[in-house]
């Protein structure tokens, strides 16, 4: 159900970035910078969790962690250009067995700067790209788990591994606020979409299902750089 609500968000965020574009003045101010950040990817993972627990395997509960960073400038009101990457990844364990799920991604980031002022920017925009996600199976046969090695022979956990390309269209929105001169904090909530994906069992007995991240997410970054008054005519004429 939550996942459901959240599928009108990139419609509204491209629409308000679009609506922003035409509304948009002269830019006031210039700024750019970049940093490392954290969040929470929240992505469907019904499909995935139906093929693990179909392979006897434990399923997944929660949300991804994720960590990564970008860079990126532009103007206010005014066009903004960078890249960003990141990834994220989610574990699931019994005592037979072991269930990973990771992901990572990158792109162009391209938006447009709605607001601001020297101390904040409101940004609109979308990242687009690709990346690659895997998901591997692992299971402890009764032998290792009884800590018994009959006539020395070492018995290796059996492991299947299925992996995905995708390419991704994400839009979002971002606030950054400057605590200093040159550092500031930002946080983006955005959706990540999959137009295109192709999966394959890499070691496995099945077919491969579809691991492309379809979901909501929200990062936090620490920024390194700054915001500053673009001149005035005045100050230009000569």
């Amino acid at each position: 159900m939550r996942h459901a609500r959240l599928r009108w968000l990139p419609a509204v965020l491209i629409s308000a970035a679009l609506t922003g574009a035409v509304q948009a003045q002269e830019p006031e101010y210039a700024f750019g910078g970049g940093g490392p950040g954290f969040g929470l990817f929240m992505p469907d993972l019904s499909e995935i969790n139906a093929f693990v627990e179909g392979a006897g395997f434990p399923a997944f509960d929660g949300d991804l962690f994720l960590v990564g960073g970008g860079g990126r400038g532009g103007v206010v009101p005014g066009p903004v250009f960078g890249g960003a990457g990141w990834g994220a990844w989610i574990e699931s364990e019994t005592t037979e067995a072991h269930t990973e799920y990771a992901l990572g991604l990158g792109g162009f980031d391209s938006g447009f700067a709605v607001g601001g002022s020297v101390h904040s920017v409101l940004t609109l925009g979308a990242l687009f790209g690709g990346g690659a996600a895997e998901l591997v199976l692992t299971e402890y046969p009764p032998i290792i788990l009884e800590g018994v090695s009959p006539n020395g022979i070492v018995v290796e956990p059996t492991r299947q591994t299925y992996d995905s390309f995708f390419l991704l269209v994400a839009p979002y929105i971002d606030a950054e606020i400057l605590l200093l001169p040159w550092m500031g904090l930002a946080v983006r909530a955005g959706y990540v979409w999959s137009p295109f994906e192709l999966n394959w069992a890499d070691s496995g007995p099945l077919a491969a299902p579809s691991l492309a991240p379809v979901g909501a997410y929200v990062r936090f970054s620490v920024v390194f750089g700054g915001i500053g008054p673009l001149p005035s005519e005045e100050e230009t004429a000569p």
